[in-house]
Formats: C-alpha cells, structure tokens, sequence
C-alpha cells in the first residue's frame, strides 16, 4: 500500500486523502521565529524603510521584531531607536505603497545625505517579539499549513515562518512526532468595533 501512494502524483494523493486543501510537496529552507510577545503598535509615521510608533512591549536597540499591518503576513525588521514606549524600526523590505525613493544606503557618504520621505499616519499593526531564529525544511504545504521538517519544537508553540516566496505567517504547532512538525496557520482576526 505504500508503494502504491507514493507512486501517485501530489493531486492523486490530496484526491485521494480527502482533505479540505490539497498539499503540495515541496523541499524548501523555512526560517522559524518562535513567539515571545505580542502586542498592538500604534504607528505614527512611515517611510519606505521603515516606521515609528507606540507599543508596551520592552525593546532593546537592534533587537529583531516582526510587524503585520493586516494581521495574516509578517515584515522582519529591526529596532533603531527607543524613547520610552516610542520606537523607530527599520524593515528589512520597503513598503510598496508608501510614495517616495528611500536615500541609497550603500551609495556614497554625503555630509548631508537626504532623508526619506515620511508620512504622519495613525493606525494600529500587531509587533511581535521572537526567540533566536530555528531553520526547518519545509516538506508540504496547503492554505492552511504546512509540515516542516525540524527536531526540538513543542506541540503548542506559536511560530512565525519565512521562506523564499512566500509572506511571513504565523501558525502554531498542531503536532510534533519523529523530527518533524506541523503548522497550522492562525485565521486572520477580524476587527471588531
């Protein structure tokens, strides 16, 4: 019977195995954040590279965080500055729908080298705090999750993952058996008035 399911292609198998959503077998890197905290940001200003705002949680300078502005995918970034509950954080990806170039960080020192274009906004992202990244091997995903190959990461554990094409989602571990893990992603929260 094994044989038979593994000669079968990834569609006979989803056909076969019934589930909701098929999955697609993959061998790719994932980069795994597991969560330490969670808390609103209110954002004040934006530019392309990068952002300011408010948050409760306690920063430290060049610490790495992960910032989501609809709740489902994540952007990697790093604290710049810290003055109380205020902090700047520079992402690792500029944001696409902020209008502006950003100042060539890799060009030429100028003695006054141009700032970026900044924005005043007042909206609210969610800014998490992870433990030292974990590298997994991504072995099948779906919608909904996926299953990753990686020793040493309990049942229960709430997780961001990226990975090369793909946004930064947070899951949480449905199951862990024999060195391999499997994610559910969390369902984007709907805002309530």
């Amino acid at each position: 019977m094994t044989k038979e399911i593994e000669s079968l292609s990834d569609k006979e198998r989803a056909i076969r195995e019934k589930r909701r959503h098929p999955r697609q077998t993959v061998f790719k890197t994932a980069l795994l954040y597991p969560i330490v905290e969670e808390a609103n940001l209110s954002v004040e200003n934006v530019s392309q590279a990068g952002l300011s705002g408010r948050c409760a949680l306690s920063l430290g300078l060049h610490q790495q965080v992960h910032v989501s502005f609809d709740e489902t995918s994540f952007r990697t970034a790093e604290v710049r500055w810290v003055n109380g509950s205020r902090c700047g954080l520079l992402l690792e990806e500029a944001l696409p729908w902020v209008p502006g170039a950003e100042p060539d960080a890799n060009g030429a020192f100028h003695e006054y080298e141009p700032r970026g274009q900044r924005l005043t906004v007042n909206f609210s992202a969610t800014l998490v705090t992870s433990t030292p990244v974990l590298i997994g091997t991504i072995r099948n995903l779906s919608v909904e999750g996926m299953m990753i190959e990686i020793a040493g990461v309990n049942e229960g554990t709430r997780l961001l993952v990226k990975t090369r094409g793909l946004d930064v989602r947070m899951g949480r571990v449905q199951w862990s058996s024999g060195g391999m893990i499997g994610i559910f992603f969390e369902p984007r929260r709907m805002a309530t008035n």
